[in-house]
């Protein structure tokens, strides 16, 4: 990364895909198993298991090499700053739940439904793993979500501005980039944060 701008590009273009796969993906598989037809449902679980490897993975891969090469170029501690290790911690969470349950189960439907194209039986432990899939799928995608708010939020591990008369001198500067000149007519007035 050169310079931070295009590391948090990549992130987010990360973001989009991994995010959006996630979300759209549920919401085809749904309306493909609704249909109760199994050349659409095994139709639908091969997308999901294609587009997982093209969007969700590619979109992991992406928010790693952005997010942590924006923090690298800015010169932030991905660990040591307090919403970037919260969003971090988020983040795996949802990969944890991936890798455990969804994917085992989302392999397990992928062998069922290439069986059951052919057959045109869809066996009862594949609507299990459909309903184990959904609804952990729905809990993987929450975390995600509060790793969005906290990466735009950035909420502070501590108030920002001491409360008390000691600490107020030990504020850190506000960065002159950030500043904005208030001087009319020769008259300055202060600065204040853009």
């Amino acid at each position: 990364m050169r310079n931070e701008g295009e590391g948090k590009a990549v992130h987010l273009f990360g973001v989009v895909l991994l995010v959006g796969n996630v979300i759209v993906t549920l919401v085809w598989k749904l309306g493909a198993d609704r249909t109760g037809e199994p050349s659409v449902i095994a139709f639908g679980q091969r997308l999901v298991t294609l587009t997982d490897w093209w969007f969700t993975l590619g979109g992991v891969v992406l928010i790693l090499i952005g997010g942590y090469g924006a923090a690298w170029v800015a010169g932030l501690d991905p660990f040591g700053v307090h919403w970037l290790l919260w969003g971090q911690v988020l983040f795996v969470i949802s990969g944890l739940l991936w890798a455990l349950i969804l994917i085992p189960a989302q392999i397990r439907q992928a062998r069922q439904a290439t069986r059951f194209a052919t057959t045109g039986l869809i066996p009862a432990d594949y609507w299990r793993d459909a309903r184990r899939w959904t609804w952990w799928g729905i809990l993987a995608i929450v975390p995600l979500l509060g790793a969005i708010w906290i990466m735009i939020a950035k909420p502070a591990a501590v108030p920002a501005e001491p409360t008390d008369r000691l600490n107020r001198g030990k504020q850190e500067q506000i960065p002159r980039a950030w500043t904005v000149s208030t001087e009319v007519d020769g008259k300055h007035r202060g600065a204040t944060e853009a």
